[in-house]
């Protein structure tokens, strides 16, 4: 049996006969989807529940937005790193602008106070506990998605409804896996000692650097191995610590650009060119024996390399032709789809984008 790296036949592509490539394109197996452009949404236009009984929150979504400023944020996230870690500082401090700008219904959520958290952190006490706050350190030390994004994305669900909502946690999901972090925003604000905690764990200039994955021990492995910080040490926590400030601010970002109807504007929603090529196949569905055995957006590439690539060992699996994936025929037809599909998917997905990283 041959072996076969899904690189290679996905490359194969300009090798493929102008008939397979008819086949495909004649079938409309990659027919793109209309979407309609996004539209302005006004602030107020997700109620809070007028029926909540005295006494009583009401059901989310909440609504009541107004446009929060991103560098206060920013650095409320990361004075709520100082005692809630990444999931709980993101959380409280993209709610804690809320409380402050919009009141009720926001008001509800059992936070501490800004001076709550500096008085705290002044005696040096962590007893406090917020909402998220087993996120820290990739849920409960874990490893896993790592807490800010999750935090935050947390947050986004009290104001938004989920469909609206998914449309910006899975740019936040992305924008964490491209972006260098921490940002030369909060680099910067380190420097100038512009963070609020006064003895900081570090004032430094950070490395930066992109995990291309949304984990906790993909994105701190990589930026201790740049570093050559141990992931004990005050760098890594701060590092970790702007990071919650840099999602937090992110996550505000788009949350007042999708209220304008123009987040494509902040953060083009642009999936890697190895997710795409996957997804040709690979992704959630009903028919098996075509590689719908799986589901989601994550860079493949990060886990999915040359050493743990699904396609470099045997595979019996039959394509939609009847043919084995590990032949060159196999190899030809599953090249064309990847080549006409990855260009649909993505497409679908960034509505009209081209499919390579920039």
């Amino acid at each position: 049996m041959k072996t076969l790296n899904r690189r290679d036949f996905i490359k194969g592509v300009a090798a493929l006969s102008t008939a397979a490539v008819c086949s495909v394109a004649s079938g409309n197996a990659f027919a793109d989807e209309e979407k309609p452009a996004e539209t302005a949404v006004q602030p107020d236009a997700v109620e809070p529940a007028a029926s909540a009984e005295p006494g009583q929150t009401p059901k989310l979504p909440w609504g009541k937005y107004q446009e929060l400023d991103p560098e206060y944020v920013r650095k409320l996230g990361h004075l709520g790193y100082y005692l809630q870690e990444c999931a709980g500082g993101a959380f409280w401090g993209i709610m804690t602008a809320l409380k402050e700008k919009v009141g009720y219904p926001y008001t509800t959520i059992p936070l501490p106070s800004m001076d709550d958290f500096m008085a705290n952190l002044d005696n040096k006490k962590h007893g406090m506990q917020v909402p998220m706050s087993y996120g820290a350190g990739g849920v409960a030390g874990f490893g896993t998605l790592c807490g800010a994004p999750n935090g935050a994305a947390c947050a986004i669900t009290y104001i938004l409804p989920m469909e609206e909502a998914e449309k910006l946690i899975q740019r936040l999901l992305r924008y964490y896996e491209v972006e260098e972090f921490p940002t030369k925003e909060s680099n910067d604000m380190a420097v100038h000692h512009e963070f609020y905690p006064k003895k900081m764990k570090s004032d430094k200039a950070l490395l930066r650097s992109a995990s291309d994955s949304v984990l906790c021990h993909v994105s701190v492995g990589k930026w201790c191995e740049k570093s050559g910080y141990a992931s004990g040490s005050k760098e890594r926590a701060e590092r970790c610590g702007r990071i919650t400030g840099d999602i937090a601010a992110m996550a505000v970002k788009m949350l007042n650009a999708h209220m304008k109807g123009e987040l494509d504007a902040v953060f083009p929603m642009k999936l890697s060119h190895d997710t795409v090529g996957c997804m040709t196949c690979h992704d959630k569905g009903e028919k098996f024996e075509t590689g719908q055995f799986t589901r989601g957006k994550m860079d493949c590439g990060d886990c999915h390399d040359e050493k743990m690539e699904p396609h470099r060992g045997p595979n019996t699996l039959k394509t939609a032709y009847g043919t084995d994936v590990t032949t060159f025929a196999g190899a030809a037809v599953i090249g064309t789809i990847a080549g006409i599909g990855a260009h649909a998917v993505n497409k679908r997905i960034t509505k009209g984008k081209n499919d390579d990283e920039e």
